[in-house]
């Protein structure tokens, strides 16, 4: 991928100062005024996805983690943005299978295998919620894996196994 130019570093700037100031419009405008493949750009797509996740619009942020993926396929953020548009859309097992799909790729993502046990959760597969679970605390820091677990409304079928660790 070929680095951004400088007019449109200016432009994802402005755009990333309109979204910190809570002006998702001021954003797209910044946004629109980049050349086509700055447009097209992960840290741009990113942002685009970001701004779509903020205002609930899930279909357009699917569109958005799909191109992620495709230009950014070694970026495990990528991948996560897919499954949160997929399980926001109420469509767990496909996020499920994708992030499956990944898992393996990113050994020391811990938030890969968490999300798997969220998308178990949501399909009542405790059994499987519960080794995804195992397997995010033995890739990440137990004690954060714990308490983002028990604040995690998907995770509610595993609170004794979450007290446990």
């Amino acid at each position: 991928m070929n680095p951004l130019s400088d007019s449109d570093v200016s432009w994802i700037q402005i755009a990333q100062d309109c979204q910190k100031a809570a002006n998702p419009a001021g954003a797209a405008e910044a946004i629109a005024k980049m050349s086509p493949e700055g447009q097209e750009h992960p840290s741009v797509l990113s942002l685009r996805w970001e701004l779509d996740a903020q205002g609930g619009n899930w279909e357009s942020g699917l569109t958005l983690s799909k191109q992620l993926c495709s230009v950014a396929p070694e970026n495990p953020q990528s991948w996560l943005c897919q499954a949160c548009c997929l399980n926001e859309l109420n469509r767990h097992a496909e996020a499920l299978d994708m992030l499956a799909a990944v898992v393996d790729r990113f050994p020391k993502i811990p938030m890969i295998a968490y999300n798997l046990a969220c998308c178990a959760c949501r399909l009542e597969r405790l059994e499987e919620a519960g080794k995804w679970l195992n397997r995010a605390v033995v890739e990440g820091h137990r004690l954060d894996i714990k308490l983002m677990a028990l604040d995690d409304p998907d995770m509610l079928p595993l609170l004794d196994q979450v007290c446990a660790l």
